[in-house]
């Protein structure tokens, strides 16, 4: 990593620490009741499919590379450089992705499905860094990382094949005959 890009880094890490121990940052207690792991298959499966219908609203599927609307305008933003469209854009994918992440949060409860569930968070993760570089492309700063190596650097490219290594290790946890959730091209 060049000494740019790590000065970059460790001053957004300490703005971040600083902004989350501040006064006006809410506190764990200030937060809404949290949501119960889940603590069978039923309850994991629920907050897969959540998660998973996150993800393609986000940035479409991972899988085939086939962009959402949201991810394809925010495309279209930065090869327009408009920064401005792009924060915006980008600031609804992260509020999916983040969604997302919850949902995977309470499907990580269910003590079968946990490895499945760190490894999908990892993979929210790395759509989040991919999504901040192409707001920084967008605005032209000189420092901007290719988007694709953000998200190969945040470690979501290896956490994609371990997840689904994880999901064949279930196996025998999981019920016959489960449904995909609802119309994506994947089941819990």
């Amino acid at each position: 990593m060049r000494q740019d890009h790590l000065w970059i880094a460790v001053v957004t890490l300490i703005a971040a620490a600083t902004a989350a121990c501040s006064p006006g940052a809410p506190s764990q207690a200030a937060s809404p009741t949290p949501v119960p792991l889940a603590s069978s298959f039923e309850g994991y499966a629920g907050a897969f499919c959540s998660a998973w219908t996150a993800l393609f609203r986000a940035v479409g599927n991972p899988d085939t590379a086939e962009g959402s609307v949201l991810s394809k305008a925010l495309d279209d933003a930065v090869a327009a450089h408009d920064g401005t469209k792009a924060e915006q854009l980008a600031a609804q994918i992260t509020q999916d992705l983040e969604s997302g992440r919850r949902d995977v949060a309470v499907g990580r409860g269910w003590p079968p499905a946990a490895p499945i569930m760190v490894q999908l968070d990892r993979v929210f993760v790395g759509f989040e860094a991919m999504t901040a570089a192409k707001v920084a492309k967008a605005k032209g700063s000189p420092n901007a990382i290719d988007p694709q190596l953000a998200f190969e650097q945040s470690g979501a490219t290896a956490a994609w094949t371990a997840m689904f290594e994880a999901y064949a290790a279930l196996g025998a946890a999981r019920p016959a005959g489960v449904k995909p959730c609802g119309d994506l091209p994947i089941s819990p």
